[in-house]
């Protein structure tokens, strides 16, 4: 396959890349911060990272579409195997204009995986406070004297229903 007649494609292709790349980066951001939010339990600006974050993965996901509708038309337009990806493409691609392609393709692919790593770290976090917290509560029922988790009459005692109501999901 000639480069040459993908010439007017691949400058689109690249530009998407760019686009998914930088908000690859804003995305990361957000992690970012959000693991800055989780260090100092900084509850309050979760709801902004989180709005922020959302807009930023409205924005991936249009620009998910877009490439692909863009690879879809290469593919169909050059009689390529319908199921042929972006990797593909670039693999089927041979000479020195396609170089810039394949660099801002695999660029991409390393950001969204250090995305991926990042938010991962985060979770063990989140997880690692969630189960101190939970012990925390656990171990408030029984910490003062007087506070047993039953009264003599065999019904929860105070302290014992307020762990309880803190430990209720939904």
């Amino acid at each position: 396959m000639s480069v040459r007649t993908l010439a007017p494609t691949i400058p689109a292709l690249c530009q998407l890349l760019d686009r998914e790349g930088a908000a690859c980066h804003t995305l990361l951001e957000t992690v970012l911060e959000e693991r800055a939010a989780i260090r100092n339990l900084a509850v309050t600006k979760f709801h902004p990272i989180n709005c922020k974050r959302l807009v930023v993965l409205e924005s991936l996901q249009t620009l998910a579409q877009e490439r692909e509708a863009l690879v879809r038309q290469i593919v169909l337009r050059h009689a390529f195997d319908p199921a042929t990806t972006i990797q593909g493409l670039i693999d089927l691609l041979a000479g020195p204009e396609s170089i810039g392609l394949r660099e801002r393709y695999n660029s991409f692919v390393s950001i969204v995986k250090m995305v991926r790593a990042e938010i991962k770290h985060n979770v063990v976090l989140i997880e690692g406070i969630r189960g101190v917290l939970d012990q925390a509560l656990s171990a408030g029922a029984a910490i003062g004297p007087g506070f047993d988790a039953y009264n003599g009459e065999g019904q929860h005692s105070r302290a014992a229903t307020a762990n309880l109501l803190i430990h209720q999901q939904g």
